[in-house]
């Protein structure tokens, strides 16, 4: 499985998923904040796997950021079809659209935010 670790998936069933978590358990920090995301692997019809532990610089300055930054930030994302965080600011929502991702507020456990992720995307498997 390594092979498809290192390659970006274009089948609507097999993606990747960035989650914004302090400790590798719980989706628990906003998008903005984090300086770590956990990036996983699904297949819809086999699972998921963690296969990398990404190190980002937070792009939220006091409640703001510079867009350029926001760029940048997205653009460490583009391997990936959802991105995950427990707040996801306007701001960011739109940068993450934008570039073609799909950004869910997910609070709780990074498995049942997986879960949920695997859910939407099987229902919108049913309309493509």
């Amino acid at each position: 499985m390594a092979d498809k670790e290192k390659t970006v998936e274009t089948s609507p069933s097999k993606y990747r998923i960035a989650v914004a978590s302090t400790d590798g358990d719980s989706v628990n920090i906003h998008y903005g904040k984090s300086n770590l995301f956990y990036i996983y692997y699904v297949d819809d019809e086999t699972g998921y796997d963690l296969v990398e532990k990404r190190s980002v610089t937070p792009v939220c300055q006091d409640g703001s950021h510079l867009r350029s930054a926001m760029e940048e930030s997205v653009k460490l994302f583009e391997d990936c079809k959802y991105v995950v965080a427990s707040r996801i600011g306007p701001g960011a929502a739109q940068a993450l659209t934008s570039a073609g991702l799909i950004s869910m507020e997910l609070p709780g456990s990074i498995d049942d935010a997986i879960l949920k992720v695997w859910k939407y995307n099987r229902v919108q498997g049913l309309f493509n």
